[in-house]
């Protein structure tokens, strides 16, 4: 037993676990500064170990430089800011952190700062759910933040022929002047996007006199897709696939002006929402113009818009209107948009349509009348 316990003392940056994969004695030289520079910084050999065997060790001096010490448990962080644990526990897990370990020291003193903003909310009086939902919706949009800025991030920062010792003390340094900058910006688009939704939010007598904002509000909702797409995806490389994808999000969100909205983006797909029919129809005809001036490699758009009842939740709108468009986007032909009957008695005037025969749609009770703005040649 003495022996051991004497072995698993010797193990540190010396050992040879943790040199798999160097080619020469250059390379193993640089290993060994990243990684006493790690072990500097804290890392164990348990963490050293699985980044080299995972093949990150290049990335792991970020972790280092956006971490501001793990000291807390998640009781700790609770207790100090007043809040129930189980609570704040359903609050951390609904913006997409890690389930803790009981007792696992893994908060800082910026996770109790956040903590007492969350006793703040309270206080206020916001339900308890609610900021559940506010949470998943900041949890799921920081995570595709996060991802987009990695990648940018990573991409060009990486050069030819970097060693693992070169790489990692540019992505921890950029980490650490980059880092704080996002702040200000996501704060100020914060900002920007609340102003823009409040301009257009209306609120009735009956959510006056309820003392609630009604969640369910009469909407014209759109799908649009690329006809074709995934038989694309089997001749394409997935990056020039992606670059279809991004180039289509990119053209929605520029057609989506007040009043329309993009509510997502669905790989080839979209989402957008108006109040105004009309306008969301107009949406929809300048992305089909935008999509026809990309040439004949970019696959031909088709819509589908329905009008009627909507819930909105996290950001996003339910309800059978919403599946209605879907549905009606899966039946169109490339290059159409197709309205439901009472879209088209509210946004139809001023185009040419062509009436099609009553459809059963798949979820959808009923035939369905359609009305069809054919491809522009």
């Amino acid at each position: 037993m003495a022996g051991q316990r004497k072995g698993k003392q010797k193990r540190g940056i010396d050992d040879p676990v943790l040199y798999a994969g160097c080619t020469d004695e250059a390379e193993q030289a640089d290993r060994r500064r990243l990684l006493a520079e790690l072990h500097a910084q804290g890392a164990s050999f348990e963490m050293l170990e699985e980044a080299v065997r995972e093949e990150r060790l290049a990335t792991l001096p970020v972790e280092f430089a956006l971490s501001d010490g793990s000291r807390y448990t998640l009781t700790e962080v609770a207790r100090e800011a007043g809040v129930d644990p189980r609570y704040a526990r359903a609050v951390l897990l609904s913006l997409g952190h890690p389930n803790p370990r009981p007792r696992e020291r893994r908060f800082s003193d910026r996770d109790i700062e956040v903590a007492r903003i969350l006793r703040v909310f309270l206080d206020a009086g916001m339900p308890k759910d609610e900021i559940l939902e506010v949470s998943r919706v900041i949890g799921q949009s920081m995570a595709r933040t996060a991802a987009a800025v990695r990648r940018v991030v990573g991409n060009s920062l990486l050069s030819p022929g970097d060693s693992e010792l070169e790489l990692g003390m540019r992505y921890a340094e950029a980490a650490r002047q980059l880092a704080p900058l996002m702040g200000p910006v996501m704060q100020q688009q914060l900002e920007v996007h609340l102003r823009e939704q409040v301009t257009r939010e209306v609120i009735t007598r009956a959510d006056r006199e309820s003392g609630t904002l009604g969640r369910t509000r009469d909407v014209g909702v759109c799908f649009a897709d690329l006809s074709g797409f995934t038989r694309l995806g089997q001749r394409l490389p997935p990056d020039e696939i992606g670059a279809i994808g991004n180039r289509m999000a990119e053209m929605a969100g520029a057609v989506a002006l007040p009043p329309v909205e993009l509510v997502k983006t669905i790989g080839d797909g979209v989402m957008l929402v108006s109040r105004s029919p009309s306008a969301l129809l107009g949406a929809a005809i300048d992305l089909r113009g935008r999509i026809r001036e990309e040439g004949i490699e970019f696959p031909p758009m088709r819509a589908g818009i329905a009008h009627g009842a909507a819930v909105q939740r996290s950001g996003d709108w339910f309800g059978p209107v919403v599946n209605c468009a879907s549905r009606i986007t899966d039946v169109a032909r490339p290059g159409t948009i197709v309205l439901e009957e009472q879209a088209y008695e509210l946004a139809s005037d001023g185009h040419e349509w062509s009436k099609r025969k009553r459809k059963r749609l798949k979820g959808i009770d009923g035939r369905v009348g359609l009305y069809t703005l054919q491809a522009v040649e």
